[in-house]
């Protein structure tokens, strides 16, 4: 992985940017995943950009989807509230984001009309001079710092739309930040954008009806992937222990991203 502060390396990897590659941007991810203590926990994440469009997603799902693809067994899902995957068109602005529940993804596709407002601020974040820019979005402030010395319109997440690369990206309360720590070209020929798993299509509103309901009650979701031979009364009570596990796991990671 080439590291932010070789700068020479970006000349070559955006003169190559005509070659129809996937040039891959690494940023690490520190958050808070819970309201009810101050443990910090950090990530990876791949932003992986071709042309005018980009796919960002946790390295651990990246791989798996990978593993998946090529059909290779994964015995068990993993519980994560970051199961997420997000498709970006930066032609036609828009973004969808595929959200991994368990035994199926649910999806939404929203327009990406971020109202940034741009400071006159600057600051140099390793060599790369950086502008400060921030907006609201998902009930919370974000305050953004981007370069122009890399002319990709898009970041962490959903966001994009800036006059450059976002570096760096938190909200005010800095529970959720997100650091740009290298990049490097030729990852592949084409953007991961195919959910694995059997998809549903639905507008934003309905996705986090359906994802409160799963949060609330995984029960019925995961009797979906049983037959109703296999409901016995042994299988039964596995279901509910794994369900009341998967509550137990949203209660203690309740401090999402998108409040």
């Amino acid at each position: 992985m080439k590291k932010v502060n070789l700068f020479v390396f970006f000349i070559v990897l955006f003169s190559c940017a005509c070659t129809g590659q996937v040039h891959r941007f690494y940023y690490e991810l520190t958050y808070k995943p819970s309201t009810k203590n101050k443990t910090l926990k950090k990530d990876l994440f791949y932003l992986d950009s071709l042309e005018r469009g980009s796919v960002f997603m946790r390295k651990e799902k990246c791989e798996s989807d990978s593993l998946l693809a090529a059909q290779v067994y994964l015995p068990i899902l993993s519980l994560e509230t970051m199961n997420f995957k997000v498709v970006k068109d930066l032609k036609n602005p828009s973004v969808t984001v595929k959200d991994d529940l368990f035994i199926g993804t649910i999806s939404y596709k929203e327009s990406a009309d971020i109202q940034w407002k741009l400071s006159s601020e600057n600051r140099i974040i390793g060599t790369l001079q950086t502008q400060k820019a921030e907006t609201d979005y998902g009930g919370r402030h974000w305050i953004a710092w981007f370069t122009q010395e890399i002319p990709v319109f898009d970041g962490p997440y959903i966001f994009m739309g800036l006059p450059g690369l976002i570096v760096e990206l938190s909200d005010t309360n800095n529970e959720y930040h997100w650091k740009f720590i290298g990049s490097k070209k030729n990852v592949r020929d084409k953007l991961f954008t195919e959910s694995i798993m059997d998809e549903a299509v639905m507008s934003k509103e309905a996705y986090i009806k359906n994802k409160t309901s799963f949060i609330k009650d995984p029960l019925p979701v995961l009797m979906q992937s049983m037959s109703d031979v296999s409901k016995n009364e042994e299988i039964m009570s596995k279901m509910n222990r794994q369900a009341e596990s998967i509550k137990k796991y949203y209660r203690d990671n309740d401090n999402t991203i998108e409040k």
